[in-house]
């Protein structure tokens, strides 16, 4: 399928999952994550913030376990620039002060920039993801453009509440493929 069938698809899908039931596989999610991988070379996290309209991955559990058992791991968080579609990382802690943007997205609004080059693990949202770990979001290609300034080993990490798609037909050069992807209890590797 192409993108924009999948992207109708799943956004249609996303309507019939339940707050219970999108809670339970976020934190499906956080445990997967926290249990699957060695952090000890981790310096630097970035997180997306769900966009509670869009039913997307409550990133909370994974943030809230990072502040409580990995204090020395930075975690940063997105600003979107709407004029030319990228996006900025900004260190995030418990004072960090956040107000929505046009998106609904929450965003930092007192904080400090975060080096792209500084980070080793990025959290991806999606709307789906094949089995290649190439993924489909909302359509305008921030991620992709974020992780092109980031380092080439940086991991890459998606975050879905379906399982992985048949074959996304039309990927293209500027898609960058994820490591690995957590659904609920279960993690996909590419």
């Amino acid at each position: 399928m192409k993108k924009k069938e999948i992207r109708s698809y799943f956004l249609n899908a996303r309507k019939n999952i339940s707050s219970q039931k999108l809670e339970e596989i976020s934190m499906d999610a956080a445990e997967c994550f926290f249990n699957s991988f060695d952090l000890k070379s981790v310096k630097c996290v970035h997180v997306f913030l769900p966009i509670p309209l869009k039913a997307e991955i409550n990133t909370k559990y994974i943030i809230d376990r990072f502040w409580k058992s990995y204090p020395d791991i930075d975690i940063t968080i997105p600003k979107s620039d709407m004029n030319n579609l990228s996006i900025d990382s900004y260190y995030f802690t418990p004072a960090t002060v956040l107000e929505e943007n046009p998106w609904k997205i929450p965003e930092p609004i007192t904080a400090q920039q975060t080096p792209h080059e500084l980070i080793d693990l990025v959290f991806l949202p999606m709307l789906a993801f094949d089995d290649r770990g190439y993924r489909v979001g909302y359509g305008k290609g921030f991620y992709d453009r974020f992780l092109a300034t980031c380092r080439s080993d940086v991991l890459k990490i998606g975050l879905s509440s379906f399982p992985s798609t048949d074959h996304i037909e039309d990927v293209d050069q500027y898609d960058i493929p994820m490591n690995y992807c957590i659904v609920g209890k279960e993690l996909y590797r590419f």
